[in-house]
């Protein structure tokens, strides 16, 4: 049997961790001759936020001005065979080597060539806090290790990947110029009862954007 697993942060505008505002509007202010029957209010909804905003998928084009985009990205790329990789004993605000990524890689069976590689840090349920940033991050040698496994996409339950202190982006960049995307904000990994499944992670479908928030589902076997 097949089971589903949601591993998305619901975005609440009341809290939303970055910008992220909503006003409801009439669907008259759009079209003046809507008819409301009994009942029916018929809204619409303006928004406005970042589009880096809770569980969210980034592109090479958030960091190469030449890289792809939402909007250039084919269907493929956006699921395929997963593999759940459990880093959670790893100290806070500590590097994650190479060495550490293999032997963890190696229990759940590795990660093979076109894999989306999800990786718990056991720091979900710490989302909205302040020690949400103590997770620890990737050295730039196992970013590049997972790279050369043939993984297509990466997902973490932290608020991203790189190096602490660090603006020289280097480990987006060795994701980026492989076009392997990024998957941050991730939540739910201890659900899922399997190390491989299949992952549907579809943001909208536009042009000239990095980034965008997107619902992150696996299909497992239970």
């Amino acid at each position: 049997m097949k089971k589903l697993y949601d591993l998305t942060h619901l975005i609440d505008p009341e809290n939303a961790v970055r910008k992220f505002s909503v006003k409801m509007v009439g669907a008259n202010e759009v079209n003046p001759d809507v008819i409301r029957l009994e009942n029916q209010w018929y809204i619409m909804h303006e928004i406005s936020m970042v589009n880096h905003l809770g569980t969210h998928i980034e592109t090479p084009y958030h960091l190469f001005k030449d890289g792809k985009d939402l909007g250039s990205i084919g269907p493929e790329h956006y699921c395929g065979p997963g593999v759940l990789i459990n880093l959670k004993d790893v100290p806070a605000k500590s590097a994650i080597t190479k060495e550490a990524v293999v032997r963890a890689a190696e229990k759940a069976g590795g990660i093979k060539k076109g894999d989306i590689a999800l990786f718990n840090l056991g720091y979900a349920g710490l989302y909205g806090t302040d020690t949400y940033a103590d997770s620890p991050y990737f050295s730039n040698e196992a970013i590049r290790w997972i790279v050369d496994q043939g993984a297509k996409m990466m997902g973490v339950d932290a608020m991203g990947v790189e190096i602490p202190d660090s603006e020289d982006h280097v480990n987006h960049a060795a994701l980026f110029e492989h076009d392997v995307l990024l998957l941050e904000n991730l939540t739910n990994l201890d659900s899922v009862p399997v190390s491989r499944f299949m992952v549907y992670a579809f943001p909208l479908f536009i042009k000239g954007m990095d980034s965008f928030p997107l619902r992150v589902i696996v299909e497992a076997e239970v």
